[in-house]
């Protein structure tokens, strides 16, 4: 006699499954009982069939429950709910696992039809009916490890590929000369000694670590040599001041030198460097925020007067004071002058610059006080005449009146001209000065990046004016343009043009992008953020690359 049968209602440990299944009132019983009147049904193709559900509880209490649901036809069928597609599909799996044979049973292959012991590592077949036996299971692991392998070596190449577009280059089988290097980057750790490699090979592998951030105090001395007349590094993050004070140390020949992410290089370092590095003409520091003003002074009294090339960016102690020292020691010799991101200099602090009649580049970028036309055109009165490069990006309060009476007057040698982000300018300022422009042989770099209020009129005028000098052009988000202008680019005889970039341009579309890269036979990039009208479909000649397009995005 069962001990339930006198109402006793202690109860043994279930299962979470089995919990869940009780109050739901389904058992093993009831599934099976369903899905053999559901064969059933498929097999006589009755239209409506009766389908009765009993479930008893686990603790086999007297207490049932019987659920009658009809089905009208297998088309009406189709057109249930997902929710009941839901549950049929749980009870098929929770049937198939509940059929399945348990380990130590005896089963046949499904796919050899061999007998075999069932065990707990037994592999379903591909169909998800029955198992395999020991030797089809490992040859069906085999095959889908070297899928998943083909798989994996096909999305690292997708990634290499996307990186290479991204760097701007070509992705080709590398030479030997760089797989070594990639070697020689990836275990710098171990490295002792790097030798006689050349400055090339040596650049390659700083850029490299400078990408890794893996240039680190230890791994500084491999580029240390006192022969050394070049020196780029472009992560600095990881070296102390210690070892950037090394640098002039190992290196007294140096002539060049570029510090970028230097943000522990500190008043001291800058003081050995001055002492030190007698021969260095070029200099270029980013991030340096920790050197103040008058270490700045001493360095220019120091060794100003040999200086060619400055560079300074993201600093704020580079103040008035500074400047004057940087003008009064490198009037005579500094041809190229770039400071961005320098937040203490103000917009009179520029006319100081009139002292520098050798300037051939100038780049005054993203500085925190505006700057306005009166000093800029004061300026170029001065240095325009030999001035080849010109960078005022972010200069939002410069107008017309700076590009009509101090671009077009005194550039007469302008080759290289950044104006990004300065909404100032209208579509007929920009084109008054470029039409009929005869003092000017032409454009090489010209840069409209964000220049809202610039149009059709303006960038037609530059290509008429510079078609045939043009090798870089920037039209990043000129959202007034219309597909005119670039049927004007494609038509001109653009013969050098390589870099161009439309991006956030929506009026360019597949049929433009085609003749463009049909027409201009230099074109090798193009860069197409945004461009939602630019898709897989277009035909584009082999050897230009497209970067930006949504259909590449991996």
């Amino acid at each position: 006699m069962s001990r339930n049968a006198g109402g006793s209602r202690v109860r043994g440990p279930n299962s979470a499954l089995t919990e869940f299944l009780r109050e739901r009132g389904i058992d093993a019983n009831a599934i099976r009982h369903r899905y053999e009147e559901t064969i059933q049904q498929q097999a006589t193709g009755s239209s409506d069939t009766v389908v009765t559900i009993s479930g008893s509880s686990a603790n086999s209490r007297s207490r049932s429950r019987e659920v009658e649901t009809t089905v009208s036809s297998s088309s009406r069928s189709r057109k249930r709910t997902k929710k009941k597609h839901e549950d049929s599909d749980d009870e098929g799996e929770l049937l198939a696992r509940m059929t399945r044979p348990r380990p130590g049973q005896i089963d046949f292959c499904a796919e050899c039809q061999c007998r075999f012991t069932v065990t707990a590592y037994s592999k379903p077949a591909r169909d998800g009916k029955g198992l395999l036996c020991h030797s089809c299971g490992s040859k069906y692991a085999r095959e889908e490890k070297q899928q998943k392998k083909t798989q994996i070596s096909s999305r690292k190449r997708k990634k290499s590929i996307a990186a290479s577009l991204l760097d701007k280059q070509e992705f080709a089988v590398p030479k030997l000369q760089d797989l070594c290097i990639k070697v020689i980057a990836k275990y710098i750790e171990d490295v002792e000694i790097l030798g006689d490699i050349g400055d090339y090979n040596m650049e390659k592998i700083a850029r490299i670590l400078s990408r890794n951030r893996s240039l680190k105090d230890n791994t500084l001395k491999l580029f240390l040599n006192p022969s050394i007349r070049r020196l780029h590094f472009w992560d600095c993050s990881n070296l102390s001041s210690d070892s950037l004070e090394l640098i002039a140390s190992y290196c007294p020949l140096l002539e060049s030198l570029t510090l970028s992410m230097c943000g522990q290089i500190t008043d001291k370092v800058i003081d050995y460097y001055s002492t030190n590095l007698r021969n260095m003409h070029s200099l270029t520091i980013n991030g340096g925020f920790l050197i103040t003003s008058g270490c700045w002074e001493r360095f220019f009294d120091t060794i100003g007067s040999q200086l060619v090339r400055f560079s300074l960016a993201n600093t704020l102690r580079f103040n008035r004071e500074s400047l004057q020292a940087l003008v009064r020691n490198c009037s005579v010799t500094l041809e190229e002058l770039s400071l961005s991101r320098v937040g203490s200099l103000k917009n009179e602090d520029i006319r100081l610059l009139l002292q520098l009649p050798e300037l051939t580049v100038l780049e005054l970028s993203y500085m925190r006080d505006a700057i306005t036309d009166d000093e800029v055109i004061d300026l170029l009165r001065a240095i325009g005449p030999q001035l080849i490069t010109l960078n005022l990006d972010d200069s939002g309060d410069l107008t017309d009146k700076f590009l009509l009476e101090g671009v077009r007057p005194y550039c007469g040698r302008l080759q290289n001209l950044s104006l990004a982000l300065c909404d100032g300018f209208t579509d007929a300022g920009v084109r008054d000065v470029f039409k009929d422009w005869e003092f000017n042989n032409g454009l090489i770099n010209a840069n409209f990046s964000r220049c809202t209020n610039v149009g059709d009129e303006a960038i037609q005028a530059l290509i008429d004016h510079s078609a045939k000098t043009l090798v870089i052009l920037n039209l990043n988000s000129v959202y007034k343009l219309t597909s005119a202008t670039f049927q004007l680019l494609a038509s001109s005889d653009c013969e050098f043009l390589s870099q161009l970039d439309f991006g956030f341009v929506h009026c360019v579309g597949d049929e433009e992008i085609e003749v463009l890269t049909e027409r201009c036979k230099s074109l090798q990039l193009i860069e197409a953020y945004g461009n939602i009208r630019i898709t897989e479909l277009a035909k584009i000649k082999r050897g230009v690359k497209v970067l930006g397009r949504q259909s590449d995005s991996l």
